[in-house]
């Protein structure tokens, strides 16, 4: 016998499994991940063939058909949609300098503001940040930080936001950057430097600090959010930014990656995220917020690497000693980021080693 609080109890259960469950089937019926390819390695994706590049660590393509990227012996490298290639910008007449091992350049930031003209340039060694005209080639240094400067973004307000992965000054910006990756510490950071057109502050505002090394930095498209890579703490993290104010609240973690590095939105907004000891890309829709991987070289090497940085980061033992070329096999060496093509029918990754991969997003593999 089932006395009348008991069948109110009874009643009261079965009514909230049955919200649970339609709440359930709601939300997986309402959130459908959009398709994405999946991409597998070969040699024939490698971009230049003849391997012309010096750490390209990040790139940009311009409307006319150009690619850009970084290149730690002559600042940029520009490669024309017929194949050749050469030296880009005027950074030897602003007094950048490689000469390794002391010192050795570190431009690595590539940034394409929103006019389509003008790159922003940052040096994760000397903490420098450049301007170049891309179709005169004007090089103007227009910021030096104290420390180095990891990755830059411009809204469209004119305000450059950039990240400092650790206190690595310029005498010892090398030595000092990967002290922080072998044992990591909190001073990475986030910067804004306001500006307009041509002009900038004389000094930049921390916005956000006490992060294990600050990587790549990218807004969404509507610029109401900005996402940074703390790689050594393994997640994204977004902000809340109004860039008619410039100021950045409601941060919290986007989503948990594997040593997240460089960032890119895609058409669709979706966040593109590429794993520097992964030897992968994800992306994180913008729909359910969960994580595809749409690129992985693997092999029996990396593999080993992999467990063995795992170990070494949850003991906290010094890591630097695994980065060896067994590490990154397949690539061409370690995977640091991705750009689109201005229609979004191409995506390049970018890397330390000699060339860029080149994937055509209609047809994955």
């Amino acid at each position: 016998m089932m006395y009348p609080h008991t069948i109110s109890r009874f009643i009261l259960v079965v009514l909230v499994m049955s919200v649970c469950s339609v709440e359930e089937v709601q939300s997986s019926s309402l959130c459908q991940s959009p398709g994405f390819p999946r991409w597998t390695f070969d040699q024939s994706h490698i971009f230049p063939q003849d391997r012309p590049l010096a750490r390209p660590e990040d790139g940009k393509a311009l409307p006319d058909g150009r690619l850009v990227v970084a290149d730690e012996r002559f600042g940029l490298y520009l490669i024309e949609p017929n194949n050749s290639h050469r030296p880009f910008g005027r950074f030897i007449e602003v007094g950048y300098v490689h000469t390794p091992p002391d010192p050795a350049g570190g431009v690595q930031a590539v940034f394409l503001e929103h006019d389509t003209r003008h790159l922003l340039v940052g040096d994760i060694y000397s903490g420098k940040i450049y301007r170049v005209d891309t179709q005169t080639e004007e090089t103007r240094l227009i910021y030096d930080h104290p420390y180095g400067v990891n990755s830059v973004y411009r809204d469209r307000n004119g305000t450059i936001w950039f990240t400092q992965s650790t206190n690595n000054i310029e005498a010892r910006g090398k030595e000092d950057l990967w002290a922080s990756v072998n044992l990591p510490v909190p001073t990475g950071a986030v910067f804004k430097l306001q500006g307009s057109g041509e002009d900038f502050a004389e000094k930049a505002e921390e916005v956000a600090n006490n992060l294990y090394f600050a990587n790549g930095i990218t807004f969404d498209k509507t610029e109401k959010y900005m996402y940074v890579s703390e790689s050594m703490m393994d997640r994204v993290l977004r902000f809340r930014v109004d860039v008619e104010s410039g100021s950045v609240s409601e941060s919290e973690v986007y989503q948990n990656v594997y040593v997240p590095d460089n960032l890119a939105v895609d058409s669709d907004n979706n966040l593109w995220i590429a794993s520097f000891v992964g030897n992968k890309v994800m992306v994180v829709d913008n729909t359910c917020r969960a994580v595809h991987t749409v690129f992985q070289a693997t092999s029996t090497s990396h593999s080993d690497f992999l467990k063995e940085w795992t170990k070494r980061s949850h003991l906290g033992q010094p890591r630097n000693e695994v980065l060896t070329p067994e590490a990154f096999n397949p690539l061409p060496n370690f995977l640091t980021g991705l750009f689109f093509s201005p229609n979004f029918d191409t995506v390049y990754f970018t890397g330390l080693g000699n060339a860029i991969l080149t994937y055509a997003m209609s047809t994955g593999r």
